[in-house]
Order: structure tokens, then sequence, then C-alpha cells
């Protein structure tokens, strides 16, 4: 799960890039019991009385056991994970980047996805919707879609990376990504997200994943990158229990991962801010949803 971010070639001054994946954790994943209830995976009611008549959950977001964590992991791990990247074309002197977030309906457009497919993707878009108070839902056939989200099989990768690539707006270290993703198997999905770098702001998602995968890692890269191209751009080793670390042990989001994202769109965490600012307002808000401290 390797993370870039560089500016665009052809209008850097507007646009700069941040690339998200998900590839190379330590075990492959398998279905496991649930010890706490999620609203993920459940469709909302419309959706699945006219795609489905039976609801069909994520095998992979039925999460294990959580580890406790107190408020200070989880500011830790929110400036982390929410202000770093590996690499990006605007890092502060600390090593971190500025926030990014959405602020703005969030329409997506799916291509080569099943029915399986498109109930799951409603109902993590209605879930995450829940947590960030975004707008969140599929285009309709004529409306104008900000997030993309393909299932590429085999037989397409290398003309779909070569139209990408040909587009010239990827810096070398996003299109090297890019490549990676397209030649090993073991990279298994990525996420492009633009933004404005004057004012944080998302502007567009570009969510690839490769179709042959079991359904356990669909649906692993379906939770991981959608929630990533709302602003978690990075992934930590440090932090447990969360889908944002290459260690494979969770394979949906967990109740810390909700916090960040709750963080992240608390109206006091702005688009553009650094880390400097951001720092006492995660710590208050940190406080107001987990007033305990812990779990």
């Amino acid at each position: 799960m390797r993370r870039a971010g560089v500016a665009l070639a052809a209008i850097a001054a507007l646009v700069s890039v941040l690339m998200t994946g998900c590839g190379r954790p330590v075990a492959d994943l398998q279905p496991v019991s649930a010890p706490r209830a999620t609203s993920v995976g459940v469709a909302p009611e419309g959706i699945i009385s006219r795609r489905s008549r039976v609801p069909l959950p994520f095998f992979a977001a039925r999460p294990r056991a959580e580890t406790a964590y107190s408020n200070s992991d989880v500011l830790r791990n929110f400036l982390s994970i929410a202000l770093r990247a590996e690499a990006a074309d605007d890092f502060a002197p600390d090593g971190s980047i500025a926030i990014s977030k959405w602020q703005g309906p969030v329409r997506y457009r799916l291509a080569g996805a099943q029915p399986r497919d498109e109930v799951q993707i409603a109902a993590l878009s209605q879930h995450l919707s829940d947590l960030t108070g975004l707008d969140i839902r599929e285009a309709y056939d004529v409306e104008r879609y900000n997030m993309d989200i393909r299932f590429v099989p085999r037989s397409h990768r290398a003309s779909e990376m070569r139209e990408l690539l040909a587009t010239n707006w990827l810096g070398p270290r996003v299109a090297s990504l890019a490549e990676g993703w397209r030649d090993y198997e073991s990279d298994r999905c990525f996420t492009l997200t633009t933004r404005d770098p004057r004012s944080g702001i998302t502007g567009t998602a570009h969510i690839f994943i490769k179709d042959e995968l079991s359904p356990v890692w669909r649906e692993t890269c379906i939770i991981e990158e959608m929630t990533q191209s709302l602003g978690l751009l990075n992934d930590d080793p440090r932090a447990i229990p969360s889908i944002f670390n290459d260690d494979g042990v969770y394979q949906s989001l967990t109740s810390h991962d909700e916090l960040l994202l709750q963080v992240l769109y608390d109206p006091r965490i702005q688009p553009g801010m650094t880390r400097r600012n951001v720092v006492p307002l995660a710590e208050q808000v940190i406080a107001e949803l987990r007033p305990q401290g812990r779990l």
C-alpha cells in the first residue's frame, strides 16, 4: 500500500496528484467473524430492492477484535495518515503535507463492476456519508461524476495504463507506481486523487482495481481505496487497529479508522491546513468524540 504525491506536469499551478495503493501485505486475507456491529456492507433499502433481493455483505468488513488505543494514539495516527505521504511535491519542512478533503458532493461512476460490487459500493458510500457528512452516491446517467471506479481485467491493463500515462499529467513517481500496478500481480489496486494545492480541496478521484482479485481482496480494495480517496492518504505500520497498515490484519474500517474520518471531516479541520494549525484542533475534536480517552 504505497503512497505518492506529485504535481501535474501540464497544469501544476492548479492541480496536484496524490496516489494511494493496496498491495504486498504480509498475508492473504480470510473472512473472519464480527466481534462488533458495523453498518458497512448493509446496502440502503432502495439499492437492495432495485438490484438484488438479498443483501450482499462484505466478507472483508467483518472485523477482527480490536486492540485498545488512546486518544494520543488517534492523534498521532491522524497526523501520520492525513498529513503525510510517501512522496509529495509540497512537503513542509517537517515532512508533512496539507490537509486534503472534499467539500462538495461526491458522484462516482463504475466501469466493469459486478452486481455485487454495485451493492457493496452503494453500502460503503452510505456509511462513509454518515461518517463524514459528504453526499456520496452513484452518478445518474447524464450526471457529471468526480470519482471514477474501474475494475480492470488483465487484457485491458496495459492499454488502460498506456492511456493514463499518455496524458502526461502524472509526475515520475506516480507514473512509476502506476506502471508497477500494471506489471506486478501483488499490486492489487490504487487511487489517484487530484486537488487544488492552494486550497487543499480534492477535485477528483480515480480508483483502479484488478478485476481478477478474489472476492475478499476485491472488497478490501473497495473499502480502503474509497476511504483513502476522501483524504486519509497515507499508511503507517504503527497505526493499530487500522486498515491503513501494511500488515494486512484489518481488512475493514475499524472504530479507529472511523474516528480518523470523523476528525478529518469535522468543519474545524479545513482543507489546506498544515500540521501546525491542525494539531490543537485535532486534539480538541478527538477529546470531544472520545471523552473517556479509550475504547
